[in-house]
């Protein structure tokens, strides 16, 4: 791991000493009969402690057109492509202290130009107690039980967690390493269950996140002992990856115990204490309100109150978080989809005294009923979780072919429709013993991720396959056109039956890695799966980073699910829905 790491590092990088013939830069004259450029070192690794920032000395060799080469050092201007990891005061090189990083030094004079990688290595030890490691690594071994291995997190979330098996020690080393990064933090055992937990602190994540943000993985351990010259464990090593872009979007999720309520959290704008709560029963005459959608600019909210064979909808102006129309003065439905301009919502209800089983479509500023897509949903097979793509061109719902409420259903099949009207067209077709529900448009409206629940033997449908909360739910993504054939989604579904249930998608398209063709992009669902020794009494919100481009071929493109930390983990929280932005912003 280790190996593939270096070579990862080294291959972002570039070739050392690479000549080009970028437009001239400010303070680079040509010099005469200049023809090529090398930069020495070609190659080099600097560390920085934190504190102290690491420096050196470039000098720049010419090659000239009569063949002879000269010292140029002080003709040409020197630079480094990221200058956030430091500046050149004329051949001297001072770094930052705060972060390293990979770049590439420039030499440049006209438009002849030489690059070199250049590696900064931030090393950090906190509450340092390494003088205590030093007994021989006989020790019992710790065990890493979460996150898992190959994770990929966004370099600006905060609260994130390390949970270890301690194996009967009493003080760790948490460490974080590659080829630039050396920060370790030592600590005791915060004990949850019979784990121990430790929480990353803003600073140590800043320096491993702005180090390795979109370049290479991070190997994270853990070692134990109990006094000094003691015997010595160390668990195997995780791999940890981070995201070039930081995650932007405002994520609306239901929090059904402790008092049930929508929270919100703003990534564009980090707020260190978590979700704060935005709407609850007060809003709704005392009312339980759950499942909601909001306009893609983040505006307008409407939410189910009542729960099933109710559909009053509240319609809320998010900036004023008052309603826009008198509680259930919409068309009754039980679950929404905006258009992307919030001119209109769609929405479906055929519970109880329902007459209208297609999709219905409503005014984004009255909620008043502007007709239906024909076609679309019977009483036998009424239309269900509407999902409109963000190019406003299509709409994905769920033919159901077992109908109850519209929470609790069965042997669905995944459907689009264009959003103007026509004919529907199957995506995922039913299926006896397997219901398939809850489809969400990826960013780029290319294909939909849903849900898919197993029956238990020789049943079509059941309390377990209803598409409420079931234990089989599992993750499958498809290409937005007929005959494509599903991928399941392993990596972000985990093994075991997780109730991994109602997708939804960060609005935007990130970058993974430096490279203007890595795309991203990141999905949220709940599931009931243990967060290493933390367990729900019902489910968590969890995120997963998901490369559209290996979905587009047919591939799993997803990476193992971490629990978002901006959630209350002592509530059972459902349903993340997401908006572009906090309308107003978090104070």
């Amino acid at each position: 791991m280790r190996h593939a790491t270096w070579l990862a590092l080294v291959t972002w990088a570039g070739c050392a000493n690479s000549t080009s013939t970028p437009p001239a830069r400010p303070g680079s004259p040509p010099i005469a009969g200049l023809t090529a450029l090398k930069i020495q070192p070609s190659t080099q690794t600097l560390t920085t402690d934190g504190t102290n920032p690491a420096s050196a000395d470039y000098k720049a060799i010419g090659t000239f057109s009569d063949g002879h080469t000269d010292d140029v050092t002080n003709k040409v201007a020197f630079s480094v492509e990221s200058p956030d990891l430091g500046l050149f005061q004329g051949a001297h090189f001072v770094s930052t202290t705060d972060h390293g990083g990979i770049t590439n030094v420039v030499a440049q004079a006209g438009d002849v130009a030489a690059t070199a990688p250049l590696y900064l290595m931030i090393r950090r030890a906190v509450d340092d107690a390494s003088s205590q490691f030093s007994g021989p690594a006989t020790g019992a071994a710790p065990k890493v039980l979460y996150p898992a291995d190959g994770v990929l997190f966004p370099p600006n979330l905060s609260g994130l967690e390390i949970h270890f098996d301690p194996a009967g020690h009493k003080l760790f080393e948490v460490n974080f390493s590659n080829a630039i990064t050396d920060v370790r933090v030592y600590t005791g055992c915060t004990m949850v269950g019979a784990g121990c937990v430790y929480t990353i602190a803003n600073d140590v994540w800043g320096w491993v996140s702005r180090t390795n943000a979109g370049v290479a993985g991070v190997n994270v351990f853990v070692r134990g002992t109990d006094n000094g010259g003691d015997p010595v464990g160390s668990s195997a090593q995780i791999s940890v990856q981070i995201s070039r872009d930081p995650l932007m979007g405002a994520v609306y999720y239901w929090t059904t115990s402790n008092g049930t309520a929508i929270m919100r959290y703003d990534f564009g704008a980090p707020n260190e204490g978590g979700a704060t709560q935005f709407a609850g029963p007060a809003m709704a005459n005392g009312e339980c309100i759950g499942c909601h959608a909001l306009s893609r600019d983040g505006s307008k909210l409407v939410a189910e109150v009542g729960g099933q064979n109710d559909g009053r909808l509240l319609f809320l102006d998010v900036a004023t978080a008052k309603p826009v129309v008198p509680l259930g003065s919409t068309g009754k439905s039980t679950f929404e989809s905006w258009d992307p301009s919030g001119a209109r919502y769609v929405g479906v209800y055929g519970d109880a005294g329902a007459t209208d089983f297609n999709l219905q479509l409503f005014d984004g500023n009255t909620g008043a009923f502007r007709g239906d897509l024909a076609g679309t949903g019977t009483a036998a097979n009424p239309a269900d979780h509407p999902d409109w793509s963000p190019d406003g061109n299509t709409i994905a719902y769920v033919k159901v072919g077992r109908p109850n409420t519209l929470q609790k259903m069965g042997m669905g099949a995944i459907m689009t429709v264009p959003a103007n009207g026509g004919a529907p067209t199957t995506l995922v077709p039913a299926l006896a013993g397997k219901n398939r529900y809850y489809p969400a448009f990826s960013p780029d409206s290319l294909f939909v991720v849903f849900d898919e629940s197993t029956c238990p033997a020789g049943l079509t449908t059941d309390d377990s396959c209803d598409a409420d909360t079931d234990p089989t739910a599992t993750l499958f993504a498809v290409l937005a056109k007929p005959g494509a054939m599903p991928v399941r989604l392993d990596l972000a579904n985990g093994s075991g039956n997780l109730t991994n249930s109602f997708p939804k998608w960060s609005p935007f398209v990130f970058r993974r890695t430096g490279e203007a063709s890595s795309r991203l992009m990141w999905l949220t669902f709940s599931s009931s799966r243990p967060m290493g020794v933390r367990s729900p009494s019902g489910v968590w919100i969890w995120m997963a980073g998901i490369d559209p481009d290996k979905i587009e071929q047919g591939l799993d493109g997803s990476y193992p699910a971490f629990a978002l930390p901006i959630q209350d983990f002592t509530t059972s929280n459902h349903i993340a829905q997401w908006a572009t932005q906090i309308v107003p912003p978090i104070q």
